[in-house]
């Protein structure tokens, strides 16, 4: 049985995903595990063009952003870090759409899908603020909005419609057993 709710209020969205996402088995997981879901492992960047510049580098065409837990794919990446190497860096991703696959750190966490206009990914933060026909789903749980904001470390989400629209999320509810 699928449950879809739509509304005009983004909190009570966010809070209704939330509920959503946090079934009695993740619980237990989330319970057990006390490390955050970070993205981890080297960042690899392929794409048909680059160009790297003092504090920015941008590729375009074909991008792909592979890491040990997260994979970007879009049009145009552009990745800014100032300082060196230890200091926060932010990822921009584009594409029509731009898409994205969250792993998770065990093979217990569901897989996160997702695509929108533009995804903007802050390693500090460890959010990834997706805009423009965002999209995210994780197993047959959905999630639609013009802005959502997906914090990578808790599996967490925020929506809003925008201006005009509204956030549609689907949940899965599983069927009760005799």
């Amino acid at each position: 049985m699928c449950l879809a709710i739509s509304t005009r209020f983004p909190t009570t969205a966010a809070l209704l995903l939330g509920l959503a996402l946090v079934t009695p088995a993740s619980a237990q997981l989330a319970a057990a595990t006390s490390s955050k879901q970070r993205v981890s492992g080297p960042i690899t960047i392929t794409a048909k063009n680059g160009e790297w510049q003092e504090g920015m580098m941008i590729y375009t065409g074909d991008v792909v952003m592979i890491s040990k837990t997260l994979e970007l794919r879009g049009a145009r990446l552009e990745l800014q870090q100032t300082g060196g190497k230890k200091n926060p860096y932010e990822i921009s991703i584009t594409g029509s759409p731009a898409t994205l696959k969250h792993m998770g750190n065990t093979a217990q966490d569901s897989v996160v899908d997702g695509h929108a206009n533009k995804m903007v990914y802050r390693s500090a933060t460890q959010t990834i603020q997706l805009t423009g026909a965002a999209h995210l789903e994780r197993d047959k749980d959905e999630l639609n909005g013009e802005d959502i904001r997906y914090d990578v470390a808790n599996r967490r989400v925020q929506a809003s419609g925008g201006e005009s629209g509204q956030v549609r999320i689907v949940i899965d509810v599983p069927e009760q057993g005799p």
